[in-house]
């Protein structure tokens, strides 16, 4: 008898390890699932707001500013000019923001504002940072990031 309850003792002790365990991983997945939809969700809003401060910049100069252009990336007041009426154009002003945003990082790929300028974004190196087509002159930008990069089924390279 004495045999059967130590045994049954630590049956129940494995169950509750395991059962332990088993909320530990649904835990973790559940924590790590909220992170992805987090860095998901910020970087649609950050292309949002790029989008936005683009068309902004057409719209009163006609053409769209070369984020491309050395050092742009992490100093948009590089690109502040006076126009020929002496009117001072400031994507930065107009932006909001002195530099283009990270792209966030996870286990695959590290946080990136590098901006390529493309006009075949499925073609993108999916390293972080941006597809933007300036020398195509449309003002498309896209995250240059794998599909699914967050595991949220979006193909960055079409949204």
């Amino acid at each position: 008898m004495e045999k059967k309850e130590k045994l049954k003792k630590i049956g129940i002790k494995i169950a509750i390890f395991l059962l332990g365990m088993l909320i530990l991983f649904l835990g973790f997945y559940n924590i790590n699932d909220l992170k992805q939809a987090k860095r998901a969700e910020y970087t649609l809003k950050e292309l949002k707001e790029l989008r936005i401060a683009l068309e902004e910049y057409y719209q009163l100069t006609n053409e769209y500013p070369n984020l491309t252009y050395e050092g742009a990336k992490d100093n948009l007041r590089v690109l502040d000019y006076t126009d020929k009426n002496g009117k001072f154009i400031s994507f930065a002003e107009i932006y909001g923001k002195n530099s283009l945003p990270n792209t966030p990082e996870n286990e695959q790929i590290s946080e990136s504002n590098m901006i390529y300028d493309t006009n075949n974004f499925s073609e993108g190196n999916k390293t972080g940072g941006w597809n933007y087509d300036f020398s195509g002159r449309t003002g498309e930008i896209h995250a240059n990031l794998p599909v699914n990069i967050f595991s949220q089924n979006i193909e960055w390279c079409e949204y």
